[in-house]
């Protein structure tokens, strides 16, 4: 049996978080939609996207005016581009989003399209009617289609840049709307203060007098965002603090934009591990064990998830003191019938799939005990996902069962839609896991099984017969179709990875 130490633990869903915040910054959008007539007012920009001093991709965003039924409609392009690293492997992430709203800034329509093969692509295609957004998404090849209440109030994304240039701001200005992030299906509250002019440092070297202005965001309200705009409000410059170090773009040429990544990319895994001062024994072997979590300026307790294995007290105002204790599986466990949001088939858990029906039949073999059926199905993608690579941020359960690859977001979400064939409700969790090869924490996703009136915390990366104390929970998601997207519940680790520091007060 293979132990975390001979893998690399990784946070998967950065890749993709990346891409929401850039384009939720530069102003997003996509090509071939619809059918446009009377293009006027065209407007094209590019950008290039730094983290940590590094270059990892590049952005480029078309807006025009277009005549549609006699109305003026504001069409918004944006492609987003990035290339970086996990822990040596390349992964590269393609955004595309298009806009369509009235001349105020209100949603009509867009279509979404994240590319990060070997994963198919995700399609998302929006139309507001009346107060409804009817939407359609298409994963693994398979369309859904749902649709939630609308506030007409709320923008479409593309509204904030022109917001910042009509009419530009001035030092002292104040500026506040809801908008809707596509990738999240989501509404945020956006807060806009124009602070100062100050001089900032462009993309060749040279400075200039810009507006600063100060943004927020409800998702994210503990990242802000610094823009610097020039008079006519047009963004020069973004910077923006993410995973202990800070992601700044530069509006540039199209030459600039297009020139290849030189260097060596970023590598995002091994950037935000939580190393440790002294490496842990047996961690995922230990009863109990004992940590202090300090995250600067912001209080743990917001992040540390209570329940059957953790429990956290506060030491100060940004420290501390969690205690996680090894929940081992009870064989005389009941099946019991869970909520129907975490029952059923969903886009991301498709367990009435034949390939994930037919990976958990194999799994059981007839098998009727809950417990046991569990730990098999863990054991068993454990052994049959055999290429363990980094480059998918998050594949559905109906493509890794017809690829078996993938790191732990695909072993989390297999195993979940696994589990649900056989009636036990299932669950992802999300945190960190103790990676013995780097003495540090790392980003991670696992699986719960809810057996006996209790979630058992089961892995499939590591295949061990349920979890130690080695795991840190932050969050939990059903993954249902009217649940937050997955992408939501591992965004509190973009508040505190690379700010979080973990001590070890005591190993059991």
């Amino acid at each position: 049996m293979k132990s975390i130490s001979r893998k690399h633990p990784v946070a998967a869903w950065l890749a993709v978080i990346f891409t929401f915040l850039i384009s939720a910054q530069i102003c997003p959008s996509q090509a071939n939609a619809f059918a446009e007539t009377k293009p006027s007012d065209s407007d094209d920009s590019w950008q290039v996207i730094f983290i940590g001093g590094q270059r990892i991709g590049y952005a480029r965003t078309t807006t025009r005016t277009v005549k549609k039924d006699g109305k003026a409609i504001v069409v918004t392009l944006n492609e987003t581009h990035m290339t970086f690293k996990r822990f040596g492997q390349e992964l590269k992430v393609q955004m595309n989003l298009r806009t369509e709203e009235n001349q105020d800034g209100e949603m009509l329509r867009f279509v979404s399209e994240t590319k990060n093969p070997p994963a198919d692509t995700v399609k998302t295609i929006g139309t507001v009617q009346q107060n409804r957004l009817y939407l359609e998404i298409v994963i693994a090849g398979r369309s859904q289609k749902t649709s939630i209440p609308w506030d007409r109030d709320v923008k479409a994304p593309g509204y904030e840049d022109r917001l910042l240039r009509n009419p530009p701001l001035k030092p002292g200005d104040k500026r506040k709307f809801k908008s809707f992030i596509p990738e999240l299906n989501k509404i945020t509250d956006v807060s806009i203060v124009a602070v100062d002019m100050r001089r900032v440092k462009l993309f060749d070297g040279t400075t200039r007098e810009a507006l600063q202005a100060r943004i927020t965001q409800s998702l994210l309200p503990k990242m802000i965002q610094r823009t610097y705009l020039d008079e006519n409000g047009n963004t020069l410059k973004t910077e923006t603090p993410i995973l202990g170090t800070t992601m700044v773009t530069y509006s540039v040429s199209k030459e600039v934009a297009l020139e290849a990544i030189a260097g060596q990319e970023l590598d995002i895994a091994v950037s935000t591990l939580v190393r440790l001062d002294k490496p842990i024994r047996n961690a995922h072997d230990a009863q109990k064990i004992v940590y202090r979590i300090t995250v600067p300026e912001l209080n743990p307790l917001d992040y540390l998830l209570k329940g059957p294995t953790q429990s956290a007290t506060r030491v100060d105002d940004d420290t501390a003191e969690l205690t996680v204790t090894r929940l081992r599986p009870d064989p005389n466990a009941r099946q019991v019938r869970g909520k129907p949001e975490y029952m059923g088939p969903t886009r991301f858990l498709q367990s009435r799939d034949h390939r994930v029906v037919e990976h958990a039949r194999r799994a059981t073999a007839g098998q009727t005990n809950p417990t046991q059926i569990a730990l098999s199905m863990e054991k068993y993608v454990n052994k049959n996902l055999k290429s363990k690579n980094f480059s998918t941020a998050l594949a559905s359960a109906a493509e890794v069962a017809r690829d078996m690859q993938g790191d732990c977001t695909e072993h989390a979400v297999l195993l979940a839609a696994m589990l649900r064939t056989k009636k036990i409700p299932s669950r992802i969790a999300v945190g960190l896991v103790y990676s013995e090869l780097h003495a540090a924490f790392a980003g991670h996703m696992w699986t719960e099984a809810f057996l006996g009136g209790k979630w058992l915390p089961l892995d499939a990366t590591m295949g061990r017969g349920g979890i130690g104390p080695g795991h840190i929970k932050l969050a939990e998601s059903s993954f249902a179709d009217d649940a937050p997207t997955p992408l939501v519940t591992m965004l509190p680790l973009l508040d505190i990875l690379g700010k979080m520091k973990i001590e070890v007060v005591k190993v059991e």
